[in-house]
């Protein structure tokens, strides 16, 4: 539990097992434990160059209490860490200002009212609400909604005549269940999605100016998402590739709007075109990503998952809407079946439908992943908790009858998946919870 803000505050004593330069926000700071497994509890000294002293015991708790001025303690949040994996920060803290990249600037009646503004305002991730005679309009004031880069205020300013505060869209995420519960292929036949709804789904684009969205993508952990190969075919540059997460319209997109770089691009060392197989490439992105009620992973499936029978599969994506037409602007779905290997490869006499492939389709056409869909989604909840079974890889056109879309079957790759993940950060992802 945070500690209230005052001018006199306890400080814990006990040896330090790190002193640090404190992170910009408070949200941060107690994070650090976290972090820091040798951090139990901690003391933050605003006056002190904002040092924040990591502490320890053999108790795990403070040896004693002092009180002294401009000065917050509190303790990691590690033990809350399986049941809290982010900090639901709702509180408004006067008096400071905090600083970080404008987003917007609106005018609202009460610091309260401008923190459900920024709720509300998807990329908003704090902000600070002026109450000066000079920034008000009767009886509404400024509200400036901010962002930075970690999610942490870049800065803050102490005794202004302001009060700064978070998103509360941390405190409001929901079902826990998402890792806490030959045209390339749109989604042909499919309807519009909701905001939050498909919260792994990512856009590929291109910063060329007659490129935009290429491909889609899913996050998998904070620092990489998985796709189709055969989406950097003549493209394989990283310097090239913008990632968009935590949009539903592709039309709300600006020069403003925050994007993810590419750090690594790993292609499947086998892989040749996407009809033989293979189709599977892994981005690290520059920074790690913050989840918020819009933005989550996918679970991966398990290696187990190779033969099970999926039901309740879907497939997302901003792709064409038939086969000549154009990419969406409101990311679409569509429930779609799965169909067997066998019944498949009937249908592509010419191509090999390997076990590393699955495929999906109505055997009446009409609902189908299309160009522009490449490297998306197909999920599947079993067991109450969604699963990435495939990517979004091949077909002949778009939506035909007998002419299901073939996809890149996730559960053969996943040993591929943890050795590369592992490799680049030197930790582990986990595959879908059993």
């Amino acid at each position: 539990m945070w500690p209230e803000s005052s001018p006199q505050m306890p400080l814990c004593v006990g040896p330090s097992a790190r002193i640090i330069p404190a992170a910009s926000s408070l949200h941060s700071i107690q994070m650090h434990g976290v972090q820091n497994p040798k951090g139990e509890y901690f003391s933050f000294s605003f006056e002190n160059r904002n040092v924040c002293f990591l502490k320890t015991s053999e108790s795990g708790t403070p040896s004693s209490f002092t009180v002294q001025e401009n000065t917050v303690s509190g303790h990691s949040l590690s033990t809350c860490k399986k049941t809290l994996p982010e900090p639901c920060l709702s509180k408004i803290y006067t008096g400071v200002d905090f600083g970080g990249e404008e987003l917007n600037v609106t005018f609202e009646e009460g610091a309260s009212a401008c923190q459900e503004t920024c709720t509300k305002i998807i990329r908003c991730q704090f902000f600070t609400y002026s109450s000066l005679p000079e920034d008000c309009k009767g009886e509404r004031c400024k509200c400036s909604l901010r962002l930075s880069l970690d999610g942490s205020p870049t800065r803050i300013t102490y005794g202004t005549q302001g009060s700064s505060g978070y998103s509360l869209r941390l405190c409001k995420t929901g079902d826990s269940a998402v890792c806490t519960t030959k045209t390339n292929a749109r989604i042909v036949g499919g309807t519009d999605s909701a905001w939050g709804e498909w919260p792994w789904q990512v856009s590929l684009q291109v910063r060329l100016t007659s490129r935009g969205h290429m491909c889609g993508g899913s996050i998998i952990a904070p620092q990489w998402v998985l796709t189709a190969a055969h989406c950097f075919d003549g493209i394989p540059f990283p310097d090239v590739w913008r990632i968009y997460g935590g949009i539903l319209n592709l039309s709300e997109i600006t020069k403003e709007t925050y994007f993810s770089q590419i750090k690594e691009l790993i292609i499947h060392e086998k892989y040749k075109a996407s009809e033989t197989g293979h189709d599977i490439a892994l981005i690290k992105l520059q920074v790690p990503l913050n989840y918020t009620e819009f933005l989550k992973p996918i679970c991966l499936p398990a290696k187990d998952d190779m033969d099970t029978v999926f039901t309740n599969c879907w497939i997302t994506g901003w792709g064409y809407n038939k086969e000549k037409g154009e990419i969406q602007n409101i990311l679409q779905k569509v429930n779609i079946p799965l169909v067997t290997s066998e019944e498949c490869q009937k249908k592509y006499k010419d191509y090999v439908i390997t076990k590393q492939m699955i495929c999906a389709g109505y055997k009446e056409g009409g609902k189908d992943a299309c160009k522009g869909d490449s490297g998306g989604p197909l999920v599947c909840k079993h067991n109450g908790v969604w699963r990435l079974v495939g990517i979004t890889s091949w077909g002949e056109g778009c939506a035909r009858k007998e002419q299901p879309g073939v996809y890149t079957k996730v559960a053969g790759y996943v040993d591929w998946i943890l050795e590369k993940t592992r490799k680049g950060d030197g930790k582990e992802l986990m595959a879908s919870p059993a």
